[in-house]
């Protein structure tokens, strides 16, 4: 997916996507009677349709945690008093991370998430460990929810992956600066994330969520059954992630993607301008659909474009890397492979052989012969092949090294190929 400015990506239904090598997730159809015989703590909540009372809230947390048991290989202890996570939206939402943020960065970078309300449960980051092959730092307002996620990360060996913040400042949704933050180390383009994911208080207040349950005509699900703050806050949450947003443009680059879960269109909406006043470099946004309930997904960045996509090429592998190759040794562009069988390489200029600008010194005979010892730009290529006999060019940018260099570089091969 090349990268859009400051225009939105339209939104889609998220279209299951095959996982990466290793990657774990759920199959189209689950069979509860087939996952109880896995997980026989569930048999006394099926009916005798062999499917379960989603209004008890026993037999859906049950639920919960056999399908993270049966295909996840998680143990996860979902107490009463807190939010009861649906496995499945969960599972979208990194899944849309996966497909429409992760793609802009190259296989090989390591990957560091934030979930802004971990809860108790640590769902997100206990399934991007599996599903994204991540680490994650997990913040929350409530200590007993920060305690009682801490056992479930210890209960699966991933204190290695996944860090705990209990954040004292209910005022701050983004506590990058708060005194004892286990933030990571900053990389060339300072960010200390690749992406931050979270699911809001949807109410401002008890009065506003049972209105809309009485507007819908039904009972509340399970998943909005929770502590306070799992619930409500200040403004609901469009008054939450505008604070959010807000907070957002004062880190800036430190968090490379920001993103959050919106529960209502018309939030969606109003974001989407505020992300526009406070010139936001690009938006994306999607939308997941789990049987009756749409969600969306907004996310926004102030770093310039970091990927750039060729046209498909009809040719075989070998002649498109030989047909890069040699566009790159025409441009005095040292190649170097990184993952040869997957045709990654990393690639350096010391000279911006493909401007107008080095042309005209040419020209003047401004350059010396010896070789500028200092990279101007260094980026990462996969050669990937799109369909039989079609492949594609991606330039990742390297942290560190100016974006518009790279799309002028790009902007040039492109006219080569």
């Amino acid at each position: 997916m090349s990268d859009h400015s400051s225009s939105d990506l339209e939104a889609q239904p998220l279209k299951r996507t095959k996982t990466s090598s290793g990657a774990k997730s759920l199959p189209d159809h689950i069979s509860y009677k087939t996952l109880a015989e896995k997980f026989p703590r569930l048999k006394e909540y099926l009916t005798e349709t062999k499917t379960i009372d989603f209004q008890n809230p026993d037999a859906v947390r049950t639920l919960n945690q056999a399908i993270l048991r049966v295909y996840f290989d998680l143990d996860v202890y979902l107490p009463a008093n807190s939010l009861c996570p649906t496995v499945a939206n969960r599972l979208h939402y990194l899944e849309w991370i996966r497909s429409s943020i992760l793609v802009d960065f190259p296989p090989s970078q390591s990957i560091s998430g934030m979930d802004i309300g971990c809860g108790a449960s640590c769902i997100y980051p206990l399934l991007g460990v599996q599903v994204l092959n991540c680490s994650f730092v997990g913040t929350d307002i409530n200590s007993e929810s920060i305690a009682c996620a801490q056992k479930n990360v210890a209960a699966n060996h991933m204190q290695s992956k996944i860090r705990l913040f209990l954040n004292s400042d209910q005022n701050v949704t983004l506590p990058l600066d708060a005194e004892g933050f286990p933030s990571n180390e900053a990389d060339a383009d300072g960010s200390v994330f690749t992406f931050s994911m979270c699911n809001p208080p949807f109410y401002k207040s008890q009065d506003e969520r049972q209105q809309l349950a009485r507007f819908k005509a039904r009972l509340p699900s399970l998943d909005t059954n929770g502590k306070d703050e799992e619930l409500y806050a200040e403004g609901g949450e469009e008054g939450f992630l505008t604070r959010m947003i807000d907070e957002s443009v004062k880190l800036g680059k430190h968090i490379k993607w920001y993103s959050t879960m919106v529960g209502k269109k018309s939030t969606l909406l109003l974001l989407k301008a505020h992300l526009r006043q406070s010139q936001a470099k690009h938006i994306r946004e999607g939308t997941l659909i789990q049987g009756k309930t749409t969600r969306w997904v907004l996310a926004w960045t102030f770093l310039e474009q970091t990927r750039f996509i060729t046209n498909p090429i009809s040719s075989t592998q070998e002649n498109t890397y030989i047909l890069f190759k040699d566009i790159m040794s025409d441009l005095k562009i040292s190649i170097e492979a990184k993952d040869a069988e997957h045709m990654r390489f990393v690639c350096q200029a010391r000279e911006k052989t493909w401007t107008r600008q080095w042309r005209r010194q040419q020209k003047r005979n401004e350059h010396t012969q010896q070789e500028s010892q200092q990279i101007v730009l260094q980026f990462m290529a996969i050669i990937k092949e799109v369909e039989p006999h079609m492949h594609q060019i991606e330039l990742f940018l390297e942290p560190g090294y100016p974006s518009n260099l790279l799309m002028s570089l790009f902007n040039h091969l492109s006219r080569r190929i």
